[in-house]
């Protein structure tokens, strides 16, 4: 350990937005044998003889994203939660056997904790936290290994949020109007099935974004996306178009059969949506609200958020909020979008005496290289087809007016 950590009696690793995904060149997060490394160093010199929590803070798993047969149902029952996770479960068994070697740890307690996140709630499905429980014991999946089980107390599944003494930790999007939840009331019943009681804007977003993942999928990974929507603003216009589309015609035409508990949203939030995509910053910012919290209650001594996908760090008296960045692979856009570079990535580390945190700090690292074929040869080979899927000049400019004329409503509205 070193040395101005000895006091310590208890160090917490937070790692927020892995998203880790399904395998192949649209997984965020092809590197589950990196992250696997990168754990089993909080069991090697210096870390050995300190009890560690190992947690991870929201959007470990890109569920939201995961397709189930294809498409992207709002109606998340327990079997499409269990296919979905699944799937991603077998893209990353290393990452699974990491967290293994690392509770089997003998010298010093060790625990793993996982927080829901906003592109992961199906971690409130039991049957979700048994599968993990159950390749975290058996990570090849294999009746011919049987190995021990985790010990009961190791393994954690926190809900929204987890407190270690004045430590509070929560992946963040419980701030963010676009994904907070009923965080008491995770599930609905909807014609004899139980549901994941999804966002507002996790419903959105599969009903008109998430579908453009097998053509967009990188360039979500593209930083700042407002550098991307003024390179190509044709795929801010496809995004725009798609998301008045369903607010104009698709989601009326549903709500008017009726009965559907996850048909919940007014223009007010769908133009939220819009607003991001038409802003001159359509990054989310939740760290506003951690620091004013942080400056009303006093309960907590340390904040450690994620969300944002951007680390930074904000102080008041003896309080402090740490935010950490993604671990998933995203790219900063150079030269006119002729150069991609590698993000670092950052996660924190607390170390504790007693319920009260002495030390925390950002680790930021480089990503392992990108398998092949993973970056793409330009960001504009997608242009083509995006100006397909935008229609003839006419539809485009009626589409557009149309759009226009309903902001002028709502900004007369408002007046």
């Amino acid at each position: 350990m070193k040395s101005f950590a000895r006091k310590a009696d208890r160090l917490l690793v937070i790692l927020s937005d892995i998203e880790m995904g399904s395998g192949g060149p649209e997984d965020d997060f092809p590197h589950s044998d990196f992250l696997a490394d990168l754990l089993q160093t909080y069991n090697g010199e210096g870390y050995r003889d300190i009890a560690i929590d190992l947690i991870f803070n929201g959007d470990t798993f890109d569920l939201l994203k995961t397709d189930y047969q294809g498409k992207y149902p709002r109606h998340v029952s327990a079997d499409v939660a269990l296919d979905k996770m699944a799937r991603v479960a077998n893209a990353h068994r290393p990452f699974f056997e990491g967290v293994r070697r690392f509770l089997d740890h003998t010298a010093a307690p060790r625990r793993a904790i996982f927080v829901v996140g906003n592109h992961d709630m199906e971690l409130f499905f039991p049957a979700v936290q048994r599968l993990i429980q159950d390749r975290i014991n058996d990570p090849d999946g294999g009746p011919e290994t049987n190995p021990k089980p985790v010990a009961d107390g190791k393994l954690l599944f926190a809900g929204i949020d987890f407190s270690i003494g004045r430590v509070h930790i929560e992946h963040g999007s419980q701030a963010d109007a676009l994904f907070r939840v009923d965080a008491t009331n995770p599930f609905l019943d909807h014609n004899g099935q139980r549901l994941l009681n999804i966002s507002w804007g996790a419903a959105a977003l599969m009903d008109t974004v998430i579908p453009f993942k097998p053509l967009l999928y990188f360039h979500d990974r593209l930083i700042p996306k407002n550098d991307a929507f003024n390179l190509i603003p044709e795929i801010k216009e496809l995004l725009m178009g798609r998301i008045w589309k369903y607010w104009t015609r698709d989601y009326w035409k549903d709500w008017l059969a009726g009965g559907d508990p996850t048909r919940k949203l007014t223009w007010t939030m769908v133009s939220e949506v819009v607003s991001r995509l038409r802003s001159q910053d359509v990054e989310i910012k939740i760290s506003a609200a951690f620091q004013n919290r942080m400056r009303s209650d006093d309960r907590f001594l340390l904040y450690v958020i994620g969300h944002e996908h951007e680390s930074g760090w904000w102080s008041y008296s003896n309080r402090k909020v740490l935010q950490t960045s993604c671990l998933r692979n995203e790219y900063a856009l150079l030269n006119g979008g002729g150069t991609l570079q590698p993000m670092p990535k950052s996660f924190a580390e607390v170390y504790m005496r007693g319920d009260s945190p002495i030390i925390s700090q950002l680790i930021e690292i480089e990503g392992p290289p990108p398998p092949r074929g993973y970056l793409p040869d330009s960001i504009f080979a997608v242009l083509p087809k995006v100006r397909e899927l935008l229609g003839s000049e006419a539809e485009r400019a009626a589409a557009s007016a149309a759009q226009h004329r309903q902001e002028k409503r709502e900004a007369n509205d408002d007046g």
